[in-house]
């Protein structure tokens, strides 16, 4: 499936039908838009625990009442993480130090991960107009306060590079055409459906 993703801030609030790790890319969307979104029925542990934390500490407004989670623009400033050789905090990391607005975010921890997903990354994000410095095997610096371009982009059967590629489009100066998403709709049939029920714009393209 290729998807078209239409810049656009999401903004409203949602019943989730599903807690899965989609639902994780849908805030890190919801800290680029002044009026944010609330995920409804969200719960916020493990990983999305700590991606909550990620949020609040780049700058990002993070406000928890019990399952409702709402995630809000401010500006958002870079850190340095390890990814712990995962593939979903990889990806995730990597869309949130593209928008970041200030400074950079350095992945540490990339060892264990497949060395052609990391060249897959770094390539599709510098053609988008993302900085990044990759000098070491175990190491990656992407750059804040980047003027993405838009574009196609292909994500080469990644269904989390897919999805991080979804934030990207939100301040793309044109639309991002996403190619060979690897099955989002099937992993992940929520996903669309919640992006565009929060005013976000993705269409299905051939």
């Amino acid at each position: 499936m290729n998807l078209r993703c239409t810049p656009s801030h999401l903004h409203g609030e949602i019943n989730l039908n599903a807690n899965d790790s989609s639902n994780i890319f849908l805030l890190c969307a919801g800290a680029l838009s002044e009026e944010g979104v609330t995920l409804k029925g969200f719960k916020a542990d493990g990983f999305a625990a700590k991606v909550l934390d990620v949020l609040d500490y780049m700058g990002a407004n993070v406000s928890r009442d019990n399952e409702n989670i709402t995630v809000s623009r401010n500006r958002l400033f870079g850190m340095s993480v390890n990814v712990n050789g995962n593939e979903l905090e990889f990806f995730v990391y990597c869309a949130l130090a593209s928008v970041c607005e200030k400074g950079f975010i350095q992945l540490s921890g990339l060892k264990t991960i497949k060395s052609e997903t990391v060249d897959l990354a770094v390539k599709t994000l510098t053609k988008l107009g993302v900085a990044c410095s990759f000098d070491d095997e175990d190491e990656l610096i992407i750059w804040g306060g980047n003027d993405i371009t838009g574009g196609t982009a292909d994500a080469n059967g990644n269904i989390y590079f897919a999805l991080a590629l979804t934030v990207l489009s939100c301040e793309a100066s044109i639309p991002i055409d996403i190619h060979n998403t690897g099955g989002l709709e099937k992993t992940f049939p929520d996903y669309i459906r919640s992006f565009n029920l929060l005013n976000g714009k993705i269409e299905t393209i051939k």
